[in-house]
């Protein structure tokens, strides 16, 4: 019998999916696997214990217990790549997960005071960062991860921003970034449907006027979302995000733009675009005299069309092969500080595949001839021979090799 998606909650086995598709329906049960600390995975035998949530709303959900991701089925939910495989193994001290939720240092301040000058969230203005502290870019990694949009399933046939901003709830209740919840810092654009834009853009202008807390100080926050399109204003551009109603745009420096757009090359190039690319951006704002959402930084991950990040459009279109071949992945992701990084430089496969017993891991190689890129190419191999790991390769000025699950 199948057990990837079931779990037993206070002695009573029952499906995960039934679980999180109406948590109000079993929430007798989640709250006595609360009080008892009684909730397991059967992905294992034996089974693996499970943390049971309960949101500042009142509502219950299942997470995976702090530091034993790894340890389920790879085809399973709450599966998570060992740490040292993900840019999150530098942020010890950065990102604490207890059975009680996530605790975030971000690197910059969630108040500040009105017209202060701030700098860019990057190591110059925040020595901490990477290690001590979470980046813009880190956090935006984390969420994703956490959410398991890293991951995509043989037995899915897509994936939405409707799919995607449903994902992210879960771990926002979960996460305090200083001491604030995620739920009430981060915004998230919800899916636009016509019967409730006019509640989307209240709650837009609800979370804006939350960051104004009076004449003294500024609570900085962050908006998620798909940049649709850049457009020019009086002085800088104007973000439009999917989703999201024109007549709220995010307002973006000029310098803040050029540094975007020279910070993450690969998500703005014109062969990401030809690609299907998507670009997920992170937005620091706050809230300018004038009401509108101003930003002060920002993050940008490339994604393909089902979300899931890539570094490069060569690595979008892996994905989408990778997808289009019926096979399970994880796309693991550097955080912050992971470009410089002994470990996360050598041992990050571009893709690692989760449907085969054996680890199998897909690289994409680019630039060939380039005398730093062909060392650190030999550096990984060598790491993958002594780790006798099955390795998938495509050399991007050739063919796209064999994609097929070997049984």
């Amino acid at each position: 019998m199948e057990h990837i998606d079931w779990v037993r909650l206070a002695g009573v086995r029952l499906r995960l999916g039934e679980v999180r598709a109406d948590p109000d329906e079993h929430v007798r049960l989640l709250t006595a696997a609360r009080t008892a600390k009684a909730a397991e995975c059967l992905c294992r035998t034996p089974a693996l214990r499970l943390v049971t949530r309960c949101t500042q709303s009142g509502r219950h959900h299942l997470a995976c217990w702090p530091g034993e991701g790894p340890r389920h089925d790879p085809r399973c939910a709450f599966y998570r790549l060992d740490r040292l495989m993900t840019g999150q193994a530098a942020y010890e001290s950065a990102i604490r997960e207890t059975d009680a939720g996530v605790s975030i240092r971000f690197a910059a301040p969630l108040i500040s005071t009105p017209g202060q000058h701030w700098e860019a969230v990057d190591q110059v203005a925040y020595p901490g960062l990477g290690r001590r502290s979470v980046g813009l870019l880190g956090l935006l990694h984390y969420l994703w991860e956490s959410a398991r949009l890293v991951a995509w399933s043989a037995q899915w046939r897509w994936r939405n921003w409707a799919m995607v901003s449903k994902a992210l709830a879960g771990p926002r209740s979960d996460i305090t970034i200083g001491r604030f919840s995620a739920e009430d810092v981060v915004y998230v654009v919800p899916p636009y449907r016509a019967e409730v834009a006019e509640a989307n853009l209240m709650a837009f202008d609800t979370f804006m006027g939350s960051l104004d807390v009076d004449s003294n100080r500024i609570r900085r926050g962050f908006i998620l979302g798909e940049l649709k399109a850049v457009h020019l204003s009086t002085y800088g551009v104007r973000y439009q995000l999917a989703q999201q109603t024109r007549r709220r745009q995010v307002f973006v420096s000029d310098q803040l733009e050029a540094r975007l757009h020279s910070s993450f090359r690969s998500a703005f190039s014109l062969a990401a675009s030809e690609a299907g690319g998507r670009r997920i951006v992170l937005l620091y704002v706050e809230r300018s005299a004038g009401g509108f959402a101003r930003a002060v930084d920002a993050a940008v991950m490339l994604t393909n069309s089902d979300y899931v990040p890539a570094d490069s459009s060569y690595e979008v279109r892996m994905a989408d092969a990778l997808k289009a071949a019926g096979r399970s992945f994880v796309k693991p992701l550097a955080f912050d500080a992971a470009a410089g990084d002994a470990v996360t430089s050598v041992v990050f496969p571009d893709f690692v595949l989760t449907d085969e017993v054996t680890p199998t891991y897909v690289e994409v190689w680019g630039l060939p001839g380039r005398e730093e890129y062909e060392r650190r190419k030999a550096e990984k191999l060598a790491h993958y021979t002594r780790s006798a790991a099955r390795l998938i390769e495509w050399t991007v000025t050739g063919p796209m090799p064999s994609l097929e699950w070997e049984r």
